[in-house]
């Protein structure tokens, strides 16, 4: 099994305990989403900067694929998260970017 495979398979949010429903308007999710993407994939995937998504708010035209606030909000919320869940750990020194 890969690394990334595994990440996967363990994905966590430290914005919400339920992983079963979309985080922006409570619906059934449809898939995971790694909030800070690319080459920090990884990272999000390690950190719990994960979020469950419905179609809609995920690749829909009001998700966080085609809507630059939706997508913005995200970051800034699970970045002040971070902040609070890993107060040691310099946030900036994982994600290269303050989405504050």
């Amino acid at each position: 099994m890969s690394k990334i495979t595994r990440l996967e398979r363990m994905r966590f949010s430290i914005l919400t305990n339920d992983l079963n429903y979309c985080y922006v308007c409570g619906s059934l999710k449809h898939s995971l989403h790694e909030i800070y993407f690319g080459k920090n994939r990884v990272n999000s995937m390690k950190w719990g900067c994960v979020v469950p998504l419905c179609l809609n708010h995920h690749t829909g035209i009001d998700g966080v694929h085609h809507n630059i606030e939706l997508d913005t909000k995200l970051k800034q919320e699970c970045q002040k998260k971070f902040q609070e869940v890993y107060p040691d750990i310099d946030f900036m020194s994982i994600f290269y970017k303050n989405y504050l």
